[in-house]
């Protein structure tokens, strides 16, 4: 009797794992659906996979454990649980997935970028003496700045557009000190300036070099 009692039970839950197996056919559908949006952002793509797989996890719990039998305030503590830790899931996927655009740092717009990266010219004088600049490059408006080895660097701000094309201003003056050999200016030789120079600052006294060169 035991035998025939065990054998009925096993074939009252064929009907439900057969839902069970339809419904959770159709969830993977969905996931593989999302997988072939492109059109989605991986966030939205993250959020979609993950929420669906939440639901097939319930699902397949509530299930098995025959939640809809036991104690409602039972119920109630599992899918409270359950959903703190998927609101957790979900925040650190939002995390992840946020950048940080130019007003979230309050940088308006390019020329306030731009500032923020600039050099001091009134700083990069003192670093062009220091470096010995001086004793190969003349400068009318520097005093001890005369030098006879490498071009005058008067009107250097502007000459510099010009001298090589696609080359804005700055970009020719930083690949004349950290590449001096990639152009010279004609009348002069190659190998005079040091292809070290660069190394030989920091980042800041760099910026304020280039920023006062760009100024003459």
């Amino acid at each position: 009797m035991s035998s025939d009692h065990a054998e009925h039970e096993a074939h009252d839950h064929v009907p439900t794992y057969v839902k069970l197996a339809i419904v959770l056919g159709i969830i993977t559908a969905l996931e593989v659906g999302i997988l072939e949006l492109k059109f989605l952002s991986d966030a939205l793509a993250l959020f979609g996979l993950y929420a669906l797989s939440a639901l097939k996890f319930g699902y397949v719990v509530a299930v098995f454990m025959h939640l809809k039998y036991d104690n409602k305030a039972l119920t109630g503590i599992f899918f409270g649980g359950f959903t703190v830790a998927l609101a957790t899931m979900f925040a650190v996927v939002a995390l992840i997935s946020y950048q940080p655009s130019k007003t979230a740092i309050n940088v308006k717009d390019s020329v306030e970028l731009a500032a923020l990266n600039a050099g001091n010219p009134e700083n990069g004088s003192a670093v062009f003496m220091a470096k010995g600049c001086a004793a190969c490059h003349a400068i009318s408006s520097l005093p001890g700045a005369a030098g006879a080895v490498g071009p005058k660097l008067d009107g250097l701000g502007q000459v510099a557009a010009s001298r090589v094309s696609g080359l804005a201003a700055d970009a020719y003056i930083r690949q004349s000190i950290e590449q001096p050999n990639a152009y010279v200016v004609e009348g002069y030789a190659q190998g005079l300036m040091p292809s070290n120079l660069k190394g030989s600052m920091t980042d800041e006294e760099y910026k304020d070099l280039i920023a006062y060169l760009g100024s003459l």
